[in-house]
């Protein structure tokens, strides 16, 4: 069976020019330098690759070379992505980070009512927990968080990142009499607990969300708003 790192391989192992609708698309240019979509594809590979040997090796037992090996390039083009293995990690949990915030801002509106909000994040949320990139960057933290404590720390400054736009709605509900809320950067945090705090989800597949995943999800919006929601 082959891995990740041996599509990818077998991707960047393709000819110089490639068919499309009938027509030869150039992967490099004239000066040797891959095209833009050559280069994205080529990126790509690096990345899954990276993240195929620190769930593998974790970052101590994982290498440059290794990452190079599995996307079928050179090291000096690993390095031209990442300066070292530990801002490849870094880079990888950045990439996930920034995809769920983008997600949750995408169903965020004051306008709509509270109640479908907060289901919609809490989905979100659920799902980009039982992702296996977001569990396998998540899985490779905790198990390096003695010997790179630097990156442990960063990867919580993200979490807040991510974050940001429900503290960001929470202080505004807060500000309008709606919720009472004293800490509204906490109280997204404790959102996030409460909606991923099953250990059930940490076994499920990304594929999978049943209905007793939506009773779970349910249930935690209702408690949250139970405690958030101002009494009038």
């Amino acid at each position: 069976m082959k891995s990740y790192g041996d599509h990818a391989g077998s991707a960047l192992g393709a000819a110089e020019f490639e068919s499309d609708g009938g027509a030869d698309v150039p992967s490099r240019r004239a000066n040797g330098r891959p095209t833009r979509a050559r280069a994205g594809e080529i990126q790509a590979a690096i990345f899954a690759a990276a993240m195929a040997e620190f769930t593998e090796r974790g970052l101590h037992g994982g290498s440059i070379a290794g990452i190079a090996a599995r996307a079928n390039v050179t090291r000096a083009t690993v390095y031209n992505h990442f300066s070292s293995k530990e801002a490849a990690l870094e880079k990888l949990y950045q990439g996930t980070s920034h995809r769920l915030r983008a997600s949750l801002e995408e169903v965020i509106d004051e306008n709509r009512p509270v109640w479908e909000v907060l289901l919609d994040v809490a989905r979100r949320l659920y799902r980009d927990g039982i992702s296996g990139e977001a569990r396998a960057v998540s899985r490779v933290l905790i198990l390096e968080a003695d010997r790179f404590p630097e990156l442990v720390s960063k990867g919580y400054e993200l979490r807040w990142y991510c974050l940001e736009p429900l503290a960001s709605y929470f202080e505004a509900l807060s500000m309008k009499g709606v919720m009472a809320l004293d800490d509204a950067p906490r109280a997204a945090q404790q959102f996030m607990h409460l909606v991923t705090s099953s250990v059930d989800f940490l076994f499920e597949s990304e594929e999978t969300f049943a209905k007793e995943h939506e009773r779970w999800i349910s249930s935690a919006v209702r408690i949250f708003l139970h405690g958030a929601l101002r009494r009038s």
